[in-house]
């Protein structure tokens, strides 16, 4: 019986881990998009590609509110990523590649 629950616990954290790296490949697209459109000069391209990387960022939450749920090492991103809508995400970007980073490091925040 016990083997069974720790079971259970290890597919909830991987499912975590694998909905964390879906969530953090459209972080890492809007950080991408986000990084141009403070790179580009003045023109409507600049727009797009800030309103893009929001989308991007808001299409991620949902995502990382399953991962969350399934694992509670992702509340962390969870939670920065509801503040897509209420901060200007130059404030988000190093939380977001931090906490992307251990998702893409199989959930190891370390080296």
């Amino acid at each position: 019986m016990i083997t069974l629950a720790v079971g259970v616990s290890g597919c909830a954290t991987h499912n975590g881990l694998g909905l964390a790296q879906k969530a953090c490949a459209k972080v890492d697209s809007a950080l991408a998009l986000y990084a141009r459109s403070q790179s580009e000069g003045p023109g409507p391209q600049v727009g797009t590609d800030a309103a893009a990387s929001v989308n991007q960022l808001r299409a991620a939450l949902p995502i990382a509110a399953v991962a969350a749920g399934e694992s509670p090492q992702w509340q962390a991103l969870m939670t920065t990523l509801t503040e897509a809508g209420r901060v200007p995400e130059g404030y988000l970007v190093h939380a977001l590649s931090a906490q992307c980073v251990a998702a893409e490091a199989n959930g190891n925040a370390g080296p």
